[in-house]
């Protein structure tokens, strides 16, 4: 599918000053975790990706990404969350950058996501998180991979930033 990966993906694009937020320790309830985004939002954090890892435990991690400029805000906001939720711990990870790859043939191809991860690992870039979407998938990877990500995304897509 290499070949044809310039023609499904048409859209290539990157943000830097992304971080990364986890939250472990959540009850594993969902007015838990609508709580957290409900105080986020009140304090107007433009969240971005969000991953909810499976649990059949008690207690459920999420993480999310949201721009570094909102940084003393999330970490006001998690404050207040632990006043409901004193169990909860959080990981903080800023210096990143989410590579969002588009298109919408990508929702009637199947392995458009092998093959991107593919592109990536042989460039030796680490990912952190993946969203997908029918027609996006979103990586988050550390900054310092920027120049690195930028000549992969010219170089074997054809598309310039």
């Amino acid at each position: 599918m290499n070949e044809n990966i310039n023609k499904i993906i048409t859209n290539v694009s990157l943000n830097n000053d992304i971080t990364l937020v986890t939250v472990y320790n959540l009850p594993n309830d969902l007015s838990a975790i609508a709580q957290l985004f409900k105080q986020l939002a009140d304090n107007s954090v433009n969240v971005d990706m969000i991953s909810l890892n499976p649990s059949q435990s008690l207690s459920q991690t999420v993480s999310f990404s949201s721009g570094g400029e909102d940084l003393p805000v999330v970490l006001s906001t998690i404050g207040s969350i632990k006043a409901n939720f004193p169990q909860i711990r959080t990981d903080i990870n800023s210096g990143n950058c989410k590579i969002t790859f588009e298109g919408e043939a990508m929702k009637d191809k199947c392995g458009v996501a092998a093959n991107i991860f593919g592109i990536i690992a042989e460039h030796g870039i680490s990912i952190k998180l993946i969203t997908t979407s029918e027609t996006k998938i979103s990586c988050l990877t550390d900054e310092t991979e920027y120049s690195k990500t930028a000549d992969m995304i010219e170089n074997v897509l054809n598309i310039e930033n």
